[in-house]
């Protein structure tokens, strides 16, 4: 059940947080991995987990195209593409955030997951999954999360066109919303911490591994029936409000 064997898989943001994480439990089920980052050390890290490394810089469409023939070359046509690189920039309202900070976001978390949309299929399998890594924040909306909800809402949406446009060849295409993962990108001190701790029902951060197993069930044949969706892993957040917020608005 949800075996990978002999399935191929390409992955961004693959040397580090849920990337990793993902090619790591991609590979234990049996999947050819190549994971693509900016990271020197990023042959290592493959290394180690039985995988591939490129190196890649999404912002340049270019490097795209070249890292995924190489993927085509070193594994054959690919079956699996996590959509997966992505920053952010929480914090500054709508007022005090520049213009120019909306194009840096633009350009890496919609820009690029648009170019590999663009690119991947044409190098794919037919019956093939894509996973884009959307948010929460594109479900749901906070002060200081403008910039970034836009883009993953952003992606959500073009999850659902692709999904629509890729039907014919059996190709899927869904969405993880993923809510507070433990990562490089949320360190122990982060303002998000405590703010999860108090929205989230289940009071806690997600680990990467969680996210992990969303994404080889999505991957596996077992799933070929679900396109097109968006599906939050967030303990609960974008459900409504939980006890621990109550609690809070009632003392």
């Amino acid at each position: 059940m949800f075996s990978l064997k002999g399935k191929t898989a390409f992955i961004t943001g693959g040397t580090a947080g849920i990337g990793l994480a993902c090619a790591k439990r991609l590979v234990a089920a049996g999947a050819k991995v190549m994971i693509v980052g900016r990271r020197e050390e990023g042959v290592r890290i493959a290394d180690e987990i039985g995988a591939l490394f490129h190196r890649l810089d999404v912002l340049d469409e270019r490097n795209i195209v070249t890292a995924l023939d190489a993927a085509v070359q070193a594994l054959g046509k690919i079956d699996i593409l996590l959509n997966n690189a992505g920053i952010e920039n929480t914090g500054p309202t709508i007022e005090e955030a520049p213009t120019s900070a909306l194009q840096v976001l633009f350009d890496c978390d919609l820009k690029a997951p648009y170019a590999l949309l663009h690119h991947a299929p044409s190098r794919m399998r037919d019956g093939g999954a894509i996973i884009n890594t959307a948010s929460v924040a594109g479900l749901i909306q906070l002060p200081g999360y403008s910039q970034y909800s836009a883009m993953k809402a952003a992606v959500i949406s073009l999850t659902r066109t692709a999904a629509l446009e890729l039907a014919p060849r059996g190709i899927r295409v869904n969405a993880i919303c993923p809510g507070s993962i433990w990562s490089e990108m949320l360190p122990t001190d982060h303002p998000e911490v405590d703010i999860v701790k108090t929205l989230c029902p289940q009071q806690r951060i997600g680990e990467p591994e969680e996210v992990a197993a969303l994404v080889h069930f999505l991957a596996s044949d077992d799933c070929r029936y679900l396109n097109g969706a968006a599906i939050p892993l967030d303990g609960g957040l974008s459900a409504g409000f939980g006890y621990p917020l109550l609690e809070k608005l009632m003392a």
